[in-house]
């Protein structure tokens, strides 16, 4: 039985699974997943769903599935609430977690906002036993035997943001071992996570956004996501990337029928893993459930044509 008395060490070992958080290549189209604080910042509601098969070709590698729901209650972009779902599965370990989400938005200027979010949870993680492939064959495993543990998580975070740029940062694992009641609450590690990024407008309706995400994790070092994105008219957009010591990569992305969006991602590993694995791909979809209002400029833009229009129909009459 030493085959199960390693796998459940490494499980409730904390050093060793410090990266509890999965990676997603595109943050901005997934951003609920790293920031709580988001909910309601859009003055709509959104579902959103994500996937990512890590690795391709490389045995027993992570994928993961995000899904989520979130909005401003009656719209007016004060209150934000959400819900989302997240599972990850790498080798004979999974890991599926459930959170509600609040955030409040405060008005600091004409178009400038800080909004500020919590998001409880539960988390399971799970050893399928009888997956393992030991050294050993004399040892004992007990055909469907699952060892599973559970904790209580808590998250918080906050957003800053402007029509032209964004910052927000955040803290997940934030009760690790304050809860004690639970099998697996003293094996999560602190995670500090940020993202900042500019949205330069050009002319002919193309936006050009450089942005960077930036992680931590004891007792793993800092990373960090720069990711540069061209969007054209709200209509497309294609991206490069790059994680640091990591990987490259880029991303495509389409707005369609004003109300989804869809995105694919792919990147390379540059780490030691190269010759193993032909890529990860990451694919997702969003779809705007209520219609985004229109900003004071679009309503400006709107009046000034319709006074245009009268004006030439009226210099169309006097001419007839």
């Amino acid at each position: 039985m030493k085959a199960i008395i390693i796998i459940i060490a490494l499980l409730l070992t904390g050093s060793s699974i410090a990266q509890q958080r999965g990676i997603v290549s595109n943050f901005l189209m997934s951003d609920y997943y790293y920031n709580p604080a988001i909910v309601g910042s859009r003055g709509i509601s959104m579902a959103n769903i994500a996937y990512r098969n890590q690795w391709v070709g490389f045995s027993g590698a992570p994928s993961l599935v995000l899904g989520n729901f979130n909005g401003s209650i009656k719209g007016l972009g004060k209150h934000g609430y959400g819900i989302t779902f997240m599972s990850e599965r790498t080798g004979i370990t999974q890991s599926t977690a459930a959170y509600i989400n609040y955030a409040y938005h405060i008005k600091l200027g004409e178009k400038t906002k800080l909004g500020l979010g919590v998001q409880p949870g539960f988390l399971q993680y799970r050893v399928r036993l009888y997956d393992a492939q030991l050294a050993d064959e004399n040892d004992e495993v007990l055909t469907g035997t699952v060892y599973s543990a559970n904790a209580f998580d808590f998250s918080t975070g906050f957003n800053l943001y402007h029509e032209k740029f964004f910052l927000m940062g955040s803290l997940h694992h934030l009760l690790g071992d304050e809860i004690r009641f639970t099998s697996y609450n003293t094996n999560l590690e602190y995670h500090l996570s940020g993202i900042a990024g500019y949205n330069f407008k050009l002319k002919k309706g193309t936006t050009i956004q450089p942005s960077v995400l930036v992680k931590y994790a004891r007792p793993v070092p800092v990373q960090y996501t720069a990711m540069l994105k061209a969007e054209f008219k709200n209509k497309f957009w294609v991206g490069v990337l790059y994680r640091s010591d990591d990987a490259v990569g880029i991303n495509l992305g389409l707005n369609f029928k004003e109300r989804f969006s869809l995105m694919y991602a792919y990147d390379y590993t540059v780490s030691s893993l190269a010759n193993y694995q032909t890529g990860s791909h990451e694919i997702a979809l969003s779809i705007k459930i209520t219609k985004e209002k229109p900003s004071l400029e679009e309503e400006d833009d709107k009046l000034n044509n319709s006074i245009l229009d009268e004006m030439k129909k009226e210099m169309d009459g006097d001419k007839k």
